[in-house]
């Protein structure tokens, strides 16, 4: 079994007065990070997912944790822009300290989002991003504050290594991309969850924007596989998955260790192991044309 060298109930520090968003957090690692969490005493919990019931059924789970600790779920499905705005209008805090973006799908059959993206691409990075930048205003607020600490805390996987040549297929991105292995469509809806970061590092540094490997982790994303794809995960990791609880804990580690612990725009791998990229991850022009591409996507786009 793998091993994990962090403990989150000892490590984590008093989280007093902060605001946390965590996307994906009604299952699999981003419900076990909001269980940590709430441990330690956070201001408010807000997070996403598209199951009402599950969300219901986690809220009660924190609060028998913590009553006092605020909690607000919000209903979201990352494939539709008009959903992820709808969640957005229903953020009222006037500020967010720490945003982690977790929702993301893995080596899924090919198909595309209600706005017409190659579904993992459009979830894992157009979802995360486009709810990202309808919050940056108050992260940036928040970051003018006393005593800011504002952090962008991205998941990534090692399987960003797949993306196809030349890192992202612009072209075709508002397509089934049928004729790409789900893998490497796969690699890179990760490798944007990265460029993203780097970007969103580079333009904007009074935010603290890190990327992270979890490590191999056995939740949903992997139960939910084809048996041929899920073989391959196994195969792969010979050592065995992670439990969703240490799978958590690189998330938990980034998104509180000490600001001064966290390098803007590096890649950590479980437990804060800062790590080199290869191929096209560390490639800044990419970022750039990535983050402006984007932009352009969502160009109008506001709250009520």
């Amino acid at each position: 079994m793998v091993k994990v060298n962090f403990n989150p109930e000892t490590e984590i520090p008093s989280l007093q007065g902060k605001v946390f968003l965590i996307t994906g957090g009604t299952a699999g690692l981003g419900k076990e990070t909001l269980k940590e969490l709430a441990k330690h005493k956070p201001a408010h919990l807000y997070f996403t997912g598209r199951n009402q019931k599950s969300a219901d059924a986690i809220i009660s789970e924190l609060k028998a944790i913590d009553a006092s600790v605020g909690m607000t779920f919000l209903e979201c499905d990352f494939g539709s822009r008009a959903s992820i705005v709808k969640a957005a209008e229903r953020f009222h805090s006037d500020r967010l300290d720490v945003f982690i973006a977790s929702a993301g799908l893995m080596a899924v059959p090919a198909e595309t989002t209600v706005d017409g993206y190659e579904i993992q691409f459009g979830t894992s990075h157009m979802g995360n991003f486009t709810l990202l930048a309808l919050m940056l205003p108050i992260m940036l607020r928040t970051a003018k504050q006393p005593d800011p600490d504002v952090r962008y805390v991205a998941l990534t996987s090692l399987g960003y290594g797949l993306h196809p040549k030349g890192g992202i297929i612009f072209d075709t991105l508002k397509s089934k991309q049928e004729d790409r292995n789900t893998w490497v469509r796969y690699g890179q809806s990760k490798l944007a969850n990265i460029l993203t970061t780097k970007e969103l590092a580079r333009r904007h540094p009074t935010i603290t924007s890190v990327v992270l490997h979890p490590g191999t982790v056995k939740t949903g994303l992997v139960d939910n596989l084809s048996f041929a794809n899920r073989m391959i995960v196994y195969v792969t990791n010979p050592q065995g998955l992670m439990t969703p609880e240490q799978g958590a804990c690189n998330m938990l580690w980034a998104s509180t260790t000490r600001k001064e612990n966290l390098k803007p725009g590096q890649f950590y791998t479980p437990v804060g192991q800062a790590a080199s990229l290869m191929r096209e991850g560390e490639n800044m022009e990419l970022a750039r044309r990535l983050w402006e591409w984007s932009e352009k996507e969502i160009a109008g786009l506001k709250l009520g």
